[in-house]
């Protein structure tokens, strides 16, 4: 069975695309899970994808932005993370 580490769903082979400033990261479950399990070498096999992330403003076809294929739901994956940065502490 293919896995990634860092976004529940995400098949083997496949890629995400990030430009500048833009939010993107492990979605709520794999972020709950990663800290709250307890930490023991694990072997990760078959499941590479790629993240691809750029300095540049990217300017992104029609077909990138209304194709079929897009996941338009991608933003909801970190609905549920906890709040963890506290601004008034120092």
């Amino acid at each position: 069975m293919c896995r990634y580490d860092a976004k529940k769903g995400f098949v083997a082979g496949g890629s995400s695309l990030h430009s500048c400033m833009s939010a993107h990261g492990p979605d709520a479950p794999t972020f709950n899970k990663a800290t709250n399990e307890v930490l023991v070498p694990t072997k990760f096999d078959k499941g590479l994808a790629f993240m691809f992330e750029t300095k540049y403003q990217l300017n992104l076809s029609r077909f990138a932005t209304e194709g079929s294929h897009r996941d338009r739901d991608y933003h909801k994956c970190w609905s549920n993370l906890p709040k963890t940065f506290k601004a008034d502490e120092k």
